[in-house]
């Protein structure tokens, strides 16, 4: 239900992205976060924003994959690769099919390819979340404090999010369409990953 549900919003996003119904706002929220920026605030979005990018992202789930195999999940680290590689391809397709140029704002960092959906919110919701997911599914301790975990995660999610819009590279809608539809995959993967656990245990 809520995998449909997120699909829906991320289609309603690109309508108005496509239409330019929401366009006025879009601009107008680059132009707010360009008019706060700080020399300390501009170091701590790019270090967040750092978070969303393969560089950094594809280390962070070779460590991961460490703690996985000394689980013996190894199929769990089949998955996290998988839905990796899976959200990347379908990020790129949709940026081909959309099109849409960046921000023609002040940008902190230089970016060459198109703007919607977000890959580094994509990135970030999509994986995070997944890895704070089996993090839970194998220590006791955080199963029962798995709303926190989420919660944290989500707001470091978010945050990274914010990140590309402050830095401006990034509009409301491509980090909001990033969002919707990387969660969905998320949830799924998060479904597939369950029912292995189970067919395993069996």
């Amino acid at each position: 239900m809520y995998i449909l549900i997120l699909l829906i919003l991320f289609g309603a996003i690109a309508a108005l992205m496509v239409s330019g119904s929401g366009q006025a706002l879009d601009n107008q929220i680059i132009l707010w976060f360009e008019s706060i920026r700080l020399p300390f605030l501009n170091d701590v979005m790019l270090t967040l924003t750092d978070f969303g990018i393969s560089a950094l992202l594809v280390p962070i789930m070779l460590i991961f994959s460490i703690v996985l195999f000394i689980y013996k999940r190894y199929y769990s680290i089949m998955m996290l690769f998988l839905l990796y590689l899976t959200e990347k391809t379908i990020n790129h397709e949709l940026k081909g099919l959309f099109a849409r140029d960046r921000p023609a704002f002040d940008h902190l960092v230089s970016e060459t390819y198109y703007s919607f959906p977000s890959g580094h919110s994509m990135n970030a919701v999509t994986i995070y979340p997944f890895i704070a997911y089996l993090f839970i599914e194998m220590i006791p301790w955080l199963k029962k404090r798995q709303k926190i975990v989420y919660l944290i995660t989500g707001v470091c999610v978010l945050m990274i999010g914010i990140s590309r819009m402050y830095i401006g590279v990034h509009f409301l809608t491509d980090v909001a369409g990033g969002f919707a539809i990387g969660l969905a995959l998320f949830l799924i993967c998060k479904k597939v990953d369950e029912k292995l656990t189970v067919i395993r245990q069996k």
